[in-house]
């Protein structure tokens, strides 16, 4: 595992999606000691940006276009074994998992920033993240993944097209007030509005929401 000089991870990320890796890299960012060096859309773009060891942890989507994350994991150990690989996807797949068991210091989780970003923080950096455990209980008893679906699932069953519409201008970046006047609803409305949707969802806060919104898909939905 590459040494971490005065707290500072060092990262670059590949992703097809655009709109996750956003979320991704502004999750990561708010710690300060964090550094982005690449932010790539594929396996390939992120193989020809690397030029020296500089990273502190390589943070790939597992299925992407043109070049796909297992390939270009393969790429980076066959000159770097040392550098931790955090890859990701939506639900668990075991024959990937499989595979992966077989490349040296990586580690393979749900696409969920949360998770991600407890995983540098609690395995990168220090020991206090049980990734054996995590692995584990997603394997054997996939609760993380089992509550994704059947909140995606939920969610796609119950809100309504207005809350896909108030949730999809909270991630476009409207203040209450703009977007009360797009629906010609008082700001008053809009917040006690976003305020039982972000309980409907089991949700803290309009920032939790705009994840929610960009990690289950809403962001690109046609209602």
């Amino acid at each position: 595992m590459s040494k971490i000089l005065a707290n500072t991870v060092r990262f670059s990320i590949a992703d097809s999606d655009f709109y996750f890796k956003k979320i991704m890299i502004k999750t990561l960012l708010e710690n300060p000691f964090n550094m982005l060096l690449n932010d790539c859309n594929n396996g390939h773009e992120l193989i020809n940006r690397i030029y020296r060891k500089q990273e502190d942890v390589f943070i790939v989507e597992l299925f992407m276009p043109v070049l796909s994350g297992l390939e270009a994991i393969k790429f980076i150990r066959k000159n770097n074994s040392e550098t931790p690989i955090i890859t990701y996807s939506g639900t668990y797949q075991e024959d990937m998992a499989d595979l992966l068991q077989k490349i040296p210091n990586i580690y393979y989780c749900q696409k969920n920033s949360n998770i991600i970003k407890d995983l540098i923080k609690g395995k990168i950096t220090s020991k206090d993240f049980d990734y054996e455990a995590y692995s584990e209980s997603w394997k054997q008893q996939p609760l993380a993944v089992q509550e994704y679906m059947n909140r995606q699932k939920h969610s796609q069953d119950e809100l309504s097209p207005t809350e896909i519409q108030l949730m999809k201008f909270c991630y476009e970046g409207f203040s209450n007030k703009e977007i009360g006047e797009k629906l010609n609803l008082s700001t008053r409305t809009i917040d006690t509005y976003i305020n039982r949707l972000t309980e409907k969802l089991g949700l803290k806060t309009k920032l939790h929401l705009i994840r929610f919104c960009v990690e289950n898909g809403y962001y690109n939905s046609s209602m």
